[in-house]
Formats: C-alpha cells, structure tokens, sequence
C-alpha cells in the first residue's frame, strides 16, 4: 500500500480564472441591483458554486448548512399510515368477498317466462 499523500492537480490560475468567470456569470445572471431577491440568489450562487473553483481544501464547496434532525411527527404518522394502511385493505378485501357470497344465491329466470329469440 501506498503511504504517501495523493497529489493534488489543482492548479491555481486556472482556479483563479473559473472563479472569476462564475462571478461574472452570477452577475450577469443574478445581478446585485436586481432587488432582494436577485440579491440573494446572487449571494447564494456565489456560496454554491464560485466557492468551489479553488485549490484550498478547508471548506465543502457544496455544504448542507448541517443535518436536520428527523421529525418525530412524521416518524409517527408514517407508522401510522403503515399500520393502518393493511387494516384498510383487509376490510376491503373481507368486504368484496361477502359480496361475491351474496351473489351466487340469486336465481336464474326461469325459461318459461322470457320470450324466445326469433331465428
């Protein structure tokens, strides 16, 4: 195995040079003049994506803004759901079969008191 650290091929005028060409972008796309909004997606641009053209490593270009803890209510709805979801199919199911008993005992209609087709 190979002890040594991995060499990075980062170079840092062609890293300089993309991130001047995204700030551009996000100028010409987000201008900062645009209003609030425009502002902000200016600034969130610049975060997401010139941050990424360069050779230091100290910072996630692509950072979440941390974990999110999982909501207990939703937890708790979806074993809900889960739970009550086969109960409903069951008596779904427990329903049409009591239906198709119900119909084999009708009668057929007796030959005598329908007309004949005429041939």
């Amino acid at each position: 195995m190979d002890l040594q650290p991995r060499k990075t091929k980062c170079n840092p005028a062609a890293a300089v040079r993309n991130r001047h060409l995204c700030e551009s972008l996000a100028d010409t796309c987000f201008p900062v003049t645009g209003g609030p909004s425009a502002s902000r997606l200016h600034e969130f641009f610049l975060h997401q994506f010139c941050d990424a053209h360069t050779c230091s490593r100290s910072q996630k270009p692509f950072s979440r803004g941390g974990k999110q803890r999982t909501n207990a209510f939703y937890v708790a709805i979806s074993v809900l759901i889960f739970l009550l979801l086969p109960l409903f199919y069951g008596f779904v199911y427990l329903y049409q079969r009591g239906l198709q008993r119900s119909t084999r005992d009708l009668k057929r209609i007796s030959q005598t008191g329908r007309k004949k087709k005429p041939s």
